[in-house]
């Protein structure tokens, strides 16, 4: 019997940690004899697929993490030796202490580390520095001896902190994030570039610089993109900032923030949470993205995919897709520095070269073929001697 059990809060198609994993569901149904799903929603689905929910409190507030981990690592506990020796089990990041393959899509030490080192452009809550510091524990117990089977990390940036410090005796293996190829494209560019701008107000004599996020607006730099942004205004260039993302609350309070920080608002345009994303990403020349911290983001490889210009600090992943000036240029972290590149970038006429370099990004096949390698190389790590390439 050889078994998989999956772990992760969110199985599901909006999860950025397993989206693409999910999507290639292909790589690994036919490998296992059981999949095993601990998570509070499931959208895995398969003869030898079953899902076994953890109840989501949410009434727990952000303490709702908590019980989720305190749930699974019960659980795991519970398995008898028999059982774990026919299991291989799959964890995002540091929810149990002991897995055999852990997916990790951020790495909380080296981001506090950063905000430690003393930035004055980097600001955090004090709620994120408690949850920070508690990751942060989290993750010195996995890179212990015996505590993880291999890493499959979304970037090198992001597992060159892992590998410096890793005591646990796992492989590295590197699973960029995938991309629809199908609706990210040039083709599709062209398709809504002009009723896009039309739709926002924007006239072909500007640079549209889009910027985009969930939500973490501080973390992914836009203060700072706003600020460059307002500087190429003063110095008599014809630009705009279309922000792509955040909550009505999060816009109107970041809005505040941003004029107090002397942006000038009338060269934003904020969308609020939107979907086809492709849509409005077409309606700029470049995607400006001034990242304090990330992984690979999924927003620079859609935004390469469509062929926009890319604005990228020396970020963790901006080494998966960026090649300077041939898909876009790599901005210093002040805000005087970033002006002075995007300035000249938009005065040559660089900014509005189209490009088809997307780097080490992958397409679904692409993802689901490099998936198929790393479970079986995971399954002959864990059964050497009994398992067989399907």
């Amino acid at each position: 019997m050889r078994r998989l059990l999956v772990i992760d809060p969110n199985v599901t198609s909006g999860s950025p940690s397993i989206r693409c994993w999910l999507a290639a569901a292909g790589a690994y149904l036919g490998k296992f004899d059981e999949i095993e799903v601990w998570a509070h929603r499931c959208e895995l689905t398969g003869g030898n697929v079953s899902f076994v929910p953890v109840p989501e409190h949410s009434f727990l507030g952000p303490f709702a993490g908590i019980h989720y981990i305190r749930t699974v690592r019960r659980r795991l506990g519970d398995l008898s030796a028999s059982r774990l020796s026919e299991t291989l089990v799959q964890c995002t990041g540091w929810i149990v202490p002991k897995a055999d393959v852990r997916i990790i899509q951020f790495w909380d030490t080296a981001y506090m580390k950063l905000i430690r080192s003393g930035r004055r452009d980097l600001r955090m809550s004090l709620k994120q520095r408690i949850f920070g510091g508690m990751a942060i524990r989290a993750e010195n117990a996995i890179i212990q001896p015996g505590a993880t089977g291999a890493w499959w990390c979304v970037s090198r940036g992001i597992a060159e902190p892992i590998v410096e410090s890793d005591q646990s005796g796992a492989v590295m293996r590197y699973l960029p994030n995938s991309y629809d190829d199908l609706r990210f494209n040039h083709d599709a560019r062209a398709l809504w570039r002009a009723g896009m701008r039309a739709h926002y107000g924007f006239s072909e004599e500007e640079t549209v610089f889009c910027f985009s996020s969930f939500g973490h607006f501080e973390r992914k730099g836009l203060r700072q993109a706003a600020q460059a942004v307002t500087r190429l205004a003063r110095e008599g260039l014809k630009v705009k900032l279309l922000v792509i993302g955040g909550s009505a609350s999060l816009i109107k309070r970041y809005r505040r923030e941003l004029s107090t920080a002397g942006v000038d608002l009338e060269l934003l345009r904020f969308t609020g949470l939107v979907s086809q994303m492709e849509k409005h990403m077409s309606a700029a020349e470049a995607f400006l993205f001034p990242s304090h911290f990330e992984a690979f983001s999924l927003a620079e490889i859609e935004a390469g995919a469509l062929g926009l210009k890319l604005y990228l600090t020396a970020h963790p992943g901006h080494e998966m897709i960026l090649r300077e000036h041939v898909n876009g240029r790599l901005l210093p972290w002040d805000v005087e520095g970033m002006t002075r590149v995007l300035g000249e970038e938009i005065r040559s006429g660089a900014v509005r070269a189209s490009h088809h370099e997307i780097g080490e990004a992958l397409n679904p096949a692409e993802y689901q073929s490099r998936l198929a390698g790393l479970f079986e190389d995971a399954i002959l790590r864990k059964w050497p001697v009994t398992s067989t390439s399907d």
